[in-house]
């Protein structure tokens, strides 16, 4: 059923080449992110990344890490900086923005683009980083990538902080005799919850010894504010300790303009709230400003503001990467984007870590188990609509004791559901001994 599975899968993906080559010609040529890597993602490496990339003899093993973008990197970033003292790391992400994260952060580890699934370039791509040990971040589901280099490169495949919505399992349901195969030929899956595990288990026909329920690793690797950097920041975004920060963080398209015509609403009864906007892509700022513009609002994008010519205006565009948690550690209140459409949401465990009290809407189906934990510890409060947001903000800005409650709550999650990092990092080791 495998070799079959994969021979369907393949035909199909020549098929679909074929059929969306004109649209995707246009696509790369129209919207230049997506250029981003193009050649890496086809096998074709720039003879510095391949120098950087030669093997020695007596070299440590070597663990490849593969995170799709910023969230999975963000993710495994501390289990990357634990192992990387005692192993080669090489790291891939599929998106520009993690990529040029991933640099930033780890400037002396070799990061590349992760290859696009025909045999020939994962092929290539193998034999330029050659792992002792392939491991992958949440759910990425390639075939012929996992059947390369579990079968035919003979490379254990690891699949850590895995996670399968509702959502996502009811999509692979109709592929299962695709996605089956491949889930099967993972050496081990890590996965964030016991209903991930049902969903897999359900899809795959994986032995009791090859699916392991370890937690998320999203729980053990909050970072800290620098105190430094908060300083700073609050210099130039203006921000006094008693003021009140409404954050709308990592918004989308489409959700903007509800979240703040909901703030125009409760500024009717909160004059000084003051606002930070955090589009989820820095790169939608001119979208940001003709909303605000069409609602004559005025405000400041973070990224003109100087120590000289700090913030003075009521509303922040936080166009920078690097600079949410920060945002978290002086807000009041935090509303998760993409949970007002169908994107899923957003992590709401940083605001959390810093005492600040959660709003999500009703789509957080990308944070299912976590959202499900933030509602029944009350951490935060899940609500359907403007006016639920509205009602909510508002109960939070005028009985301090519910808050305080809440704040107190967020925080004993955080602490009692640590340890996934252990586990991952032991389990990683015993591949490679």
């Amino acid at each position: 059923m495998g070799l079959l599975s994969l021979i369907v899968y393949n035909f199909l993906l020549i098929l679909g080449l074929f059929i969306l080559a004109p649209f995707w010609v246009g696509y790369l040529l129209l919207v230049p992110k997506t250029r981003a890597g193009f050649w890496e993602k086809l096998g074709i490496y720039p003879a510095a990344l391949r120098e950087r990339l030669q093997k020695a003899e007596n070299a440590p093993k070597r663990i490849w890490f593969h995170a799709v973008s910023v969230g999975e990197f963000n993710a495994i970033k501390s289990l990357v900086a634990e192992l990387g003292s005692s192993f080669e790391v090489v790291i891939s992400t599929t998106t520009r923005t993690g990529h040029d994260l991933a640099q930033r952060t780890f400037p002396e580890i070799a990061v590349i683009y992760f290859p696009f699934d025909f045999r020939s370039v994962i092929e290539r791509a193998i034999q330029l980083v050659r792992p002792d040990l392939m491991v992958i971040a949440e759910t990425e589901i390639w075939p012929n990538f996992i059947d390369m280099t579990s079968r035919c490169f003979d490379i254990p495949t690891v699949l850590i902080n895995g996670r399968l919505s509702q959502r996502s399992y009811k999509g692979y349901q109709r592929i299962q005799l695709l996605v089956k195969p491949s889930l099967n030929q993972f050496a081990h899956l890590y996965v964030q919850s016991q209903a991930d595990a049902n969903r897999i288990q359900a899809l795959a026909d994986l032995r009791p010894d090859q699916l392991t329920v370890a937690g998320n690793l999203k729980f053990d690797l909050i970072p800290t504010v620098d105190p430094v950097k908060q300083n700073q920041l609050s210099r130039l975004l203006n921000i006094q300790p008693e003021d009140t920060v409404l954050t709308l963080a990592s918004t989308h398209s489409g959700e903007d303009l509800p979240l703040l015509e909901s703030y125009i609403q409760l500024k009717k009864d909160f004059p000084e709230l003051k606002l930070i906007l955090a589009p989820r892509h820095p790169e939608r700022l001119p979208e940001i400003k003709t909303i605000l513009n069409s609602k004559a609002l005025s405000f400041s994008v973070r990224s003109q503001l100087t120590e000289d010519k700090p913030n003075a205006q009521p509303i922040v565009v936080l166009d920078s990467i690097g600079e949410l948690l920060t945002v978290y550690s002086f807000s009041r209140i935090a509303v998760m984007g993409g949970s007002f459409i169908e994107k899923g949401g957003q992590n709401p465990l940083e605001p959390l870590s810093q005492r600040v009290p959660v709003i999500f809407g009703p789509y957080m189906h990308n944070f299912a188990e976590i959202s499900r934990m933030v509602k029944e510890a009350e951490a935060g409060y899940q609500v359907q609509d403007q006016s639920g947001l509205i009602n909510a903000v508002t109960a939070l800005l005028t009985q301090p004791e519910i808050y305080d409650t809440i704040a107190e709550h967020g925080q004993r999650l955080i602490e009692n559901n640590r340890g996934a990092k252990e586990i991952m990092d032991k389990a990683i080791r015993s591949y490679l001994h």
